[in-house]
């Protein structure tokens, strides 16, 4: 990893007022912390649990970044609220930097709502898209 990938990482941190970064791989750990000073308080969000009907699924993110419903060079939503999607489908692309993530359905169905605004930043595990089953 270079100094300026280094420096790009802690200007992420500061652009969406995160306290810290770790990444591990073989042959590199980095742990990336702000000042306590800097940091915003930390605001605790607890989403209302809803009650799931066992036919809807959930479409979740695969790590952080910002979520794109379309490509930066098109206009074409990639999956739109009724279309229908396969498994292994591509809705979304996650943008980590400069890098386009595809993120695909785990399951097919057709898209009910979609949950997360199209250039929100997301993290791990979040929810972004309601399929109904086929």
């Amino acid at each position: 990893m270079t100094n300026q990938e280094i420096r790009q990482l802690a200007v992420w941190l500061r652009e969406n007022q995160l306290a810290g970064a770790e990444i591990r791989r073989p042959g590199l750990h980095l742990l990336l912390k702000r000042s306590v000073d800097e940091v915003v308080a930390p605001v605790q969000i607890t989403a209302p649990e809803a009650v799931k009907a066992p036919d809807e699924l959930l479409l979740k993110t695969p790590g952080l970044g910002r979520l794109l419903l379309t490509h930066p060079q098109q206009n074409v939503v990639l999956a739109s609220v009724g279309s229908q999607v396969a498994q292994g489908q591509l809705v979304a692309l996650l943008q980590v930097g400069d890098l386009l993530l595809p993120v695909r359905s785990q399951t097919s169905g057709r898209v009910a709502a979609v949950l997360v605004p199209c250039g929100t930043t997301v993290g791990y595990g979040q929810a972004f898209m309601r399929l109904d089953a086929a």
